[in-house]
């Protein structure tokens, strides 16, 4: 295996990029390009994807969304932004000598298995996907168990804040443990603070949740004609496991469904992680 590390230019941010080569003897000629999801970092959780993917076979390309990590931009979840970057990359992979070849795989995690989902339903270009813990509906799944008064009341708070912003001109900054509220993330952030300190200082405009409420595939599904596998935590608190279902149970194409006792970030580590790649790369070879 072999890593280099390169840039590219999303709408003149400077996104830093790398590739994950595999030996040319074990080549397969597909590329896994790996997009995280909310306020993540391709250092986090990646590597060692890259390299079980890599050692499989597999070329990998995993990034920093512009704003984040060592990407040039405004530290804003703008998702049409996002998707640009990935979008952005795609076209670099099927151009780039090492990669041009290859069948490209989509890997989405979190809201980056939103974006996956997303750009599979209009790119014909791409071969496959996989996309765990993630949702359809932003507003759904933001609002579940509300009843009526409470899903008005949180609308309302939410545009309230964006008018603030829109008159104003004031944003109001968050750091990721006020945004991530749920125990989950609360563990996850305390236990990875010292080694990934930009994790912490991580602050984000509170109205990111209104372009979040705004995120819907719902339509989308029934567009995407190219294997789909899912990966699903039961435990999850941040993202409903009834937004894996429901996105299961609207995809026409080829599709499978895996479902893990777990919680949202259970599922990057241990036993759920082996479970959960050795299946992917099984899924893969079938593309």
């Amino acid at each position: 295996m072999e890593i280099k590390e390169f840039t590219i230019y999303s709408e003149r941010n400077l996104l830093n990029c790398k590739k994950y080569l595999s030996n040319e003897k074990d080549k397969k000629y597909k590329t896994i390009l790996m997009c995280h999801g909310f306020a993540g970092t391709q250092d986090l959780f990646f590597p060692k994807y890259a390299e079980r993917f890599a050692n499989a076979g597999y070329d990998v390309v995993t990034f920093d969304y512009n704003g984040f990590g060592k990407s040039s931009g405004e530290t804003e979840i703008v998702p049409a932004n996002q998707i640009n970057d990935i979008l952005n990359l795609i076209l670099f992979v099927k151009k780039d000598e090492d990669l041009t070849d290859n069948k490209i795989i989509l890997w989405g995690t979190s809201l980056g298995g939103l974006y996956v989902l997303k750009i599979a339903s209009l790119k014909k270009e791409i071969a496959g996907i996989y996309a765990q813990i993630t949702f359809a509906n932003g507003l759904r799944n933001n609002t579940v168990g509300l009843d009526c008064d409470a899903f008005e009341k949180y609308v309302n708070q939410i545009e309230n804040i964006k008018y603030k912003e829109i008159n104003e001109n004031k944003k109001l900054l968050l750091p990721l443990k006020r945004l991530l509220s749920d125990e989950q993330s609360k563990k996850f952030l305390d236990e990875y603070k010292e080694l990934f300190p930009i994790l912490l200082n991580t602050k984000l405009s509170l109205a990111t949740i209104k372009h979040i409420n705004e995120l819907k595939i719902d339509n989308d599904l029934k567009d995407i004609k190219i294997p789909v596998l899912l990966g699903k935590a039961k435990e999850d608190a941040v993202n409903s496991p009834n937004e894996m279902n429901f996105i299961f149970d609207n995809l026409t194409s080829e599709k499978k469904l895996l479902e893990f006792n777990c919680g949202h970030y259970e599922i990057y580590v241990g036993e759920y992680f082996e479970e959960a790649i050795k299946e992917q790369i099984e899924w893969f070879d079938k593309i």
